[in-house]
């Protein structure tokens, strides 16, 4: 609700139209002294102010202000004005009887009154179509109530988002009490609290670009977990089929993110397209673009789902594309994948990418390819200066564009690398978004190129 204006006699509101006539509004001091002052000036017996009580400026001076910035303050030790004003003098008021009595008696007969002409005035305006200026008053008055239904959405948002955080917090404080939240099950739910719970919902007969997106990435993830849910939970999800049509036709392409799983975990049938030999899982080498065309699609997602890194959903969407003449059109199909993405879309697939010699290196927890290349150029082996030095500049370098530093390290050395990084510092934003897209490129070329056969071609 809009407050007002503590003076007895004022009628000024804190809402928009005030403001829009030059009206400000300014709280009682928290200054003890100064505040007895206020409410004297105020002259409201048995008054006490509060942390919202608020006068308008009509109970102050012009020299008491200071204008200077964007918002108008008070100066210093300003004490308002006597904020009582008596009520005007208005003569008593009288009855039609009283008035008639007191009219002289008239002495003869008047003729009846004429009525005046009435006088049209034609508001003087340059052209046929310049608003008059009633109706530029109306349309400002439409604003200004505009103006002020929004700012009370505002409010009334905020004020939700505050509830909902309160609430969370005295869920959280309940089971640290009742000691079942462990730093395991914390993690957990930190990791899920942004999940779209609204995409989950239909409204209408047809799913929306958001949901068609949040669906494919979400089957892309893990199709198994995809039917759990739409079958035996029964979320509003669309049928697999439906996905395959929105992914081949182009209606779907989706924007991705950094909660991208990890390189797909291998199952017992798709044992012959991978090798188990080194005590991990690999997907073997040199497969014959015969092989790549006859792969079902959930195996096809496995064995191409990294070569762009923790982008399954990459696979997912050219997967439709098949038959390939030759590797030479399955790197094109990624590559207008890529292309098409939004702004947004190709920034996520640069956060699925680690950073250089950082932490999931030292932990071990890269993916296979990832740790192949950056044990290429040596980041395995880095001295401690060299790994402080590595890590400034990971940071400094998200911290001005906002994603990881992306390289092929496969076609350069570790000088050039750390010359190159220091050296794309000074690059615009949007310039270097496109070039760490074109290493992205690289890098998914040579992983294809060490998947599939370089001179296969399909015999169709």
């Amino acid at each position: 609700m809009p407050h007002s204006c503590s003076s007895l006699t004022c009628s000024n509101r804190f809402t928009a139209e005030a403001r829009a006539r030059g009206i400000s509004f300014h709280r009682f001091p928290k200054d003890k002294v100064l505040r007895k002052k206020w409410e004297k000036a105020v002259r409201r017996g048995g008054f006490n102010s509060n942390s919202s009580t608020m006068l308008c400026s009509e109970h102050f001076r012009p020299q008491d202000f200071d204008r200077t910035g964007q918002t108008v303050r008070l100066r210093e030790g300003t004490v308002p004005v006597c904020c009582f004003r008596p009520p005007d003098n208005k003569p008593p008021r009288m009855s039609q009887t009283s008035q008639k009595a007191r009219e002289p008696l008239p002495t003869k007969k008047d003729p009846p009154p004429q009525p005046e002409p009435k006088v049209v005035i034609v508001p003087t305006v340059d052209h046929a179509y310049a608003s008059t200026p009633e109706e530029l008053r109306v349309k400002l008055g439409e604003a200004l109530t505009r103006v002020e239904s929004l700012e009370r959405e505002i409010r009334n948002v905020k004020d939700r988002e505050r509830r909902a955080r309160n609430t969370v917090s005295c869920l959280q404080e309940d089971l640290e009490v009742k000691k079942i939240l462990n730093d395991e099950l914390k993690e957990r739910l930190d990791m899920y609290s942004d999940l779209p719970v609204h995409l989950l919902s239909k409204h209408s007969h047809e799913y929306t670009k958001e949901q068609r997106e949040f669906a494919a990435t979400l089957h892309s993830h893990g199709p198994k977990a995809y039917d759990y849910l739409r079958e035996c939970l029964h979320i509003n999800l669309p049928h697999p089929h439906t996905l395959q049509k929105w992914l081949s036709s182009g209606q779907t392409k989706p924007d991705l993110n950094t909660m991208m799983p990890d390189t797909p975990r291998p199952e017992d049938d798709t044992a012959q397209y991978l090798d188990f030999s080194g005590g991990q899982a690999a997907v073997r080498e040199n497969m014959k673009l015969s092989q790549v065309n006859e792969l079902p699609y959930e195996q096809f997602i496995k064995v191409f789902g990294n070569v762009v890194e923790k982008c399954p959903i990459v696979a997912a969407a050219v997967c439709s594309q098949r038959p390939f003449a030759d590797v030479e059109a399955l790197e094109t199909a990624i590559y207008d994948f890529i292309d098409a993405l939004s702004e947004s879309g190709k920034e996520g697939i640069l956060r699925c990418h680690p950073d250089l010699a950082g932490q999931d290196l030292q932990a071990g927890t890269l993916t296979q390819e990832s740790m192949s290349e950056q044990a290429t150029v040596g980041f395995d082996t880095l001295g401690a200066d060299e790994v402080d030095s590595m890590s400034c500049l990971n940071e400094e370098y998200k911290e001005r564009f906002g994603f990881p530093f992306v390289i092929c390290t496969r076609m350069r050395d570790k000088a050039s690398i750390f010359q190159e990084m220091r050296s794309r510092m000074a690059n615009g934003c949007t310039e270097e978004r496109e070039r760490s897209i074109q290493e992205v490129k690289n890098i998914c070329s040579l992983r294809l190129r060490d998947l599939v056969q370089a001179d296969a071609t399909a015999q169709f």
